[in-house]
């Protein structure tokens, strides 16, 4: 491919990559990371009181149904919201402490059931006490209530604070969730850092290999297409070397087309007139940021299997465009074709990699698809969100 045949698009300035996170993005992580605990916690707290402002108003209004005065109401629905809430805490607490269900066995949640009546134990014992200040604050001397009113008021504080304790698990195994999810997403993010590295150790030696072979007989045949194949060659070095030393996870599309395109024209230097090339890529597709190496797989895979066999080479057709808030690539061949199943099983493993690098980055947002067309060979369609893939953890 000539060297003037480049889309005039490829001249216009790439967008700098992304440089690895330094220490101010990892503070700034950090910090956030932090915020949000301060958000949960508050969040906790506000809901926790929100709860006892409601069971107090159904206590004041309980008190006042049976005729008493609403001062005498308040009092009393404070003696029995005041000791269950600051007790209950304490239950809250026993959920970290004997987490349920508990690996170490089943004795938790006994030894946390029985900490939780001793709690409401107390809480019946500051109720008492509370009511009984009440008393001689009004009738001037210190009053037991009924026995009968202890008896149901000790029950109702139990059944208080073992909903608080049930609760307080409900909110611990949440967290356990949560904590593992984060684990989760973030073993992903690394499967897919590392299919990324394996990726690239596959592709590029196969790919040297058979342009160093090429140059071998281009240098004596041809100096001034020798030295031309030879900067392309440069620039796919610097592009490798540039995203491995960047540690970057997306490139702007257009970095990847020019890397593309400089692997072809090394590929029609190798194959002349056997590799006929079609390739378009709209304006609008240039600023999408992709994850490098996405696209030289699927022409690389068109070119050995579809094209290099045959003696009369064939036709390769490239395109890229925008629709819908999706990127759109398609590389199509004109070759035997294959089935998804036989492509995915084949030793060379790039497609394969590929596919569950992008599983891993898009979360099943990105689509790469295997058909074969009417006419015969092989197009494989890639579909990408065009807002792109969000920084790794």
């Amino acid at each position: 491919m000539p060297r003037a045949s480049r889309v005039d698009s490829l001249r216009i300035q790439a967008r700098p990559l992304r440089s690895p996170r330094s220490t101010l993005t990892i503070t700034t992580a950090v910090a956030e990371g932090q915020q949000d605990a301060i958000a949960a916690r508050t969040t906790a707290r506000l809901a926790y009181a929100s709860a006892w402002f409601v069971v107090a108003c159904v206590y004041v209004t309980l008190f006042v149904a049976s005729g008493a005065a609403t001062p005498h109401a308040l009092r009393g629905a404070a003696a029995v919201v005041l000791p269950n809430a600051l007790f209950g805490l304490l239950s809250l607490r026993l959920a970290r402490r004997w987490p349920w269900p508990d690996a170490r066995g089943p004795g938790g949640l006994q030894r946390a059931a029985i900490a939780t009546l001793a709690i409401a134990a107390l809480a019946s014992v500051a109720w008492l006490l509370v009511a009984m200040l009440d008393a001689r604050i009004r009738l001037g001397t210190a009053q037991l209530p009924a026995a009968p009113i202890i008896l149901w008021q000790s029950l109702i504080n139990s059944l208080i604070q073992l909903a608080l304790l049930g609760a307080g698990q409900a909110w611990q195994n949440g967290e356990r969730a949560r904590e593992a999810q984060g684990r989760a997403q973030r073993a992903e993010a690394l499967q897919a850092r590392a299919e990324l590295q394996l990726l690239r150790s596959q592709l590029n030696p196969h790919f040297m290999l058979n342009t160093l072979h090429a140059l071998l007989g281009l240098v004596r045949r041809d100096p001034a297409a020798a030295e031309a194949a030879i900067e392309r060659l440069g620039e796919l070095l610097q592009f490798g070397m540039r995203v491995e030393q960047q540690r970057t996870d997306r490139v702007a599309f257009r970095e990847e087309w020019a890397f593309v395109t400089s692997y072809l024209e090394l590929e029609q230097l190798r194959l002349g007139e056997r590799l006929r090339l079609e390739t378009l890529a709209e304006p609008a597709a240039m600023d999408v940021p992709i994850p490098p190496f996405a696209i030289q797989p699927l022409v690389e895979n068109a070119i050995a299997h579809g094209i290099a066999p045959r003696a009369s080479g064939g036709r390769l057709g490239i395109s890229a465009r925008c629709e819908a808030g999706r990127l759109r690539v398609t590389v199509q061949d004109d070759g035997p074709g294959a089935t998804e199943a036989e492509i995915l099983a084949s030793p060379r493993s790039g497609l394969r990699l590929l596919r569950e690098r992008l599983a891993s980055l898009y979360t099943g947002q990105a689509r790469l698809q295997f058909e074969k067309p009417e006419g015969g060979g092989l197009r494989v369609v890639l579909e990408l969100p065009e807002d792109g893939v969000p920084e790794m953890p």
